[in-house]
């Protein structure tokens, strides 16, 4: 799986044959480590991770998607791989998205396409893109990609028609706003009283999305339609099956 080599890190704590993977996709300027935290949960209770690094200003969400396509499609056609789960962040959520339909996986690979958890993902653009950037906005590719208007490239994704999508929204977010993080389709949303950039660290966000995997619900006890469980008062909204 040489492909690999210079955007996914395969974790040695668990491993190679682990059947079932979590690639783990970091939103706009974040580090190598950003996600080490989920990382790190998810290897606790046995899950294979790959974290996939891109250079999120090099390049547009288009040309990343297309990596990324690639590298799921030579993850499915391993052997040594019968489930691949995402979770992502912010612009990565679009990332996966668009990758996800390029590459097939729900299509050509149907038995091994599981859940995704995206957490703050701008579905419905960001408002990032009110600011003018004037000449600039050629060095930004990404910036009118993730436009709030109808025509642009994230308003035109296609929603994931087979896989399970759990969408973690961050109250106090001013990257992106709540209402902008649903997804026609999702399975479940949620609300965590924190900020764009620290949702991705948040413990309890990290505890939801393993129960995203695991079950396709965030809250504890999933036969409930309405669950407040924190003394932070996380809120749940509940899709229709």
């Amino acid at each position: 799986m040489a492909a690999f080599s210079s955007t996914i890190h395969v974790s040695s704590q668990v491993p190679i044959t682990a059947g079932e993977v979590v690639v783990t996709v970091p939103g706009l300027l974040a580090g190598r480590q950003s996600m080490r935290r989920l990382d790190g949960r998810l290897q606790e209770v046995g899950y294979r991770t790959q974290h996939w690094h891109y250079r999120s200003l090099r390049g547009s969400m288009v040309h990343h998607a297309a990596r990324l396509s690639e590298d799921l499609c030579e993850l499915a056609e391993s052997s040594q791989v019968c489930r691949i789960h995402l979770v992502t962040h912010s612009m990565g959520s679009v990332i996966a998205r668009a990758a996800i339909h390029k590459s097939g996986l729900e299509r050509r690979w149907a038995a091994k396409a599981g859940r995704i958890v995206m957490m703050a993902p701008p579905n419905g653009g960001s408002r990032l893109t009110r600011i003018p950037l004037g000449p600039f906005a050629s060095s930004f590719p990404q910036l009118c990609e993730l436009s709030e208007a109808p025509d642009s490239y994230v308003r035109q994704l296609p929603s994931l028609q087979h896989m399970s999508v759990g969408v973690i929204a961050a109250e106090r977010d001013f990257v992106v706003t709540v209402e902008a993080t649903h997804l026609p389709g999702q399975r479940d949303h949620a609300v965590l009283p924190t900020t764009h950039q620290r949702l991705i660290s948040h413990p309890e966000a990290i505890e939801m999305s393993m129960r995203f995997l695991k079950s396709e619900h965030f809250a504890r006890n999933s036969t409930t339609t309405s669950v407040r469980y924190s003394t932070r008062q996380c809120r749940i909204d509940r899709a229709a099956a």
